[in-house]
């Protein structure tokens, strides 16, 4: 019951103003950085760390993972409107995405992207969440014989 009360009280944090604020501005640079060929989510979290340093640790977790998954659909917009997949991810994208672009239905093919990127991010947000504690209880039982064939 500890945990559920913990997780209330993580929402109740990121359910803020200037948290909610600082997603906005973390979605919307990380888009102009996975629009740009080459960068990606990485590189552009790399390249605006320096952007939280006078900030909390809270605001700046949250900035830098909602800048990293601005990326991630970042360079979707590439790859529908210009068939140039700024990264690895983003090539499967202009296999559809090019051609309905063609057809003239490029804002379909947007939206498709930017629902398939927000539903992975929340399963897997969700999938973290509820299984993390569990993976780590059973990772804390490790000795040297599973760190050694882990190692392997």
């Amino acid at each position: 019951m500890e945990a559920f009360g913990l997780l209330v009280y993580g929402f109740s944090v990121l359910l803020t103003w200037k948290i909610l604020a600082l997603m906005m501005v973390g979605l919307v640079l990380g888009i102009f950085v996975g629009v740009l060929p080459g960068l990606g989510g990485p590189n552009g979290v790399a390249i605006l760390l320096p952007l939280t340093f006078t900030m909390d640790p809270t605001s700046a977790i949250v900035m830098l993972s909602c800048i990293y998954w601005g990326a991630l659909f970042g360079g979707a917009i590439t790859s529908i409107l210009f068939n140039i997949p700024g990264e690895a991810w983003s090539v499967a994208t202009t296999f559809d995405g090019y051609p309905m672009a063609q057809q003239g239905k490029a804002a379909e093919a947007l939206t498709a992207a930017f629902t398939s990127s927000f539903i992975g991010s929340l399963v897997a947000v969700l999938l973290i969440t509820f299984l993390a504690p569990g993976i780590a209880s059973f990772a804390l039982r490790f000795g040297p014989p599973e760190f050694f064939a882990v190692y392997l």
